[in-house]
């Protein structure tokens, strides 16, 4: 079924769009081809979160081991069911995504690695990218996020958008972003532009220091004006958040926004 064939299915079924659940479908063809293909995804076990109409799902059928589509719209899933009917390696689940246990999902559904591709709706990017993050079991994450999203996740050290989610890429994931998509390429057209982010996990991450550097991260850029030393004191004793920073070499007047990876991992065993 063509991307044609499927708006007119979503036409006949009177289906309407929701703004709130940030349902854009991707709709060109080339695009779509492009984004799987750039996954590298060849006989392997995928995960899509935001299946919307089925678009992107059926070029990963084409490509994947086993498929497992995730759509939180209950109205889309006979859509969804007409669109894949060919493929027999797609499970779908209609789930919220955001209150899945997606490693525990994918541990039970693959039995080991897999890749991360999708569409991934707009408004829940960040924490979708985050639960990822935490999931070592995915080797590599393709995902067409709004091109703000995908600049925040590349910031670097004294960016605006330098954060959190900036800081955990980096210490997880090689990157890059290998296309650009233009809203005339979704229906219905967003006022944003897009781009695909391209994430392989890096093999020497140490996973088990993972939840500490989030937890010390979510300290440091509690309040973003603030220094560290005052951030810090929020959470720690202030003569231990002093110590710490001194002995990782770092100014306490400093803010979160101007450390590198770096800088706050020795922070973090500063603080140990």
């Amino acid at each position: 079924m063509t991307t044609g064939e499927i708006a007119l299915l979503l036409q006949a079924r009177g289906f309407r769009f929701s703004k709130n659940l940030g349902q854009n479908f991707l709709m060109d063809e080339e695009t779509l081809d492009r984004i799987a293909d750039a996954a590298g995804i060849k006989d392997a076990c995928v995960l899509e979160i935001g299946a919307g109409a089925g678009c992107l799902t059926r070029k990963l059928a084409e490509r994947a081991k086993k498929v497992l589509a995730v759509e939180i719209a209950s109205q889309l899933m006979p859509v969804l069911e007409t669109v894949l009917s060919p493929y027999k390696n797609v499970r779908l689940l209609q789930a919220d995504a955001l209150r899945l246990d997606l490693g525990a999902l994918c541990k039970e559904e693959f039995g080991g690695g897999f890749c991360v591709c999708a569409n991934l709706p707009y408004g829940i990017t960040s924490q979708i990218l985050l639960e990822l993050f935490r999931v070592p079991e995915a080797e590599s994450i393709c995902v067409l996020l709004q091109k703000e999203a995908v600049e925040r996740a590349l910031s670097a050290p004294g960016g605006k958008e330098y954060g959190p989610l900036s800081v955990l890429r980096e210490y997880l994931f090689e990157s890059d972003v290998p296309l650009h998509v233009p809203p005339h390429c979704f229906l219905p057209e967003p006022h944003v532009d897009s781009a695909v982010l391209r994430l392989h996990r890096r093999p020497g991450a140490d996973m088990e220091r993972l939840a500490g550097l989030e937890t010390l991260l979510q300290r440091c850029f509690a309040m973003r004006r603030k220094t560290l030393q005052n951030n810090l004191s929020a959470a720690y004793p202030k003569e231990r958040a002093l110590t710490a920073l001194r002995a990782a070499g770092i100014e306490p007047t400093r803010r979160a926004e101007t450390l590198s990876l770096q800088d706050f991992l020795k922070l973090q065993d500063a603080l140990v």
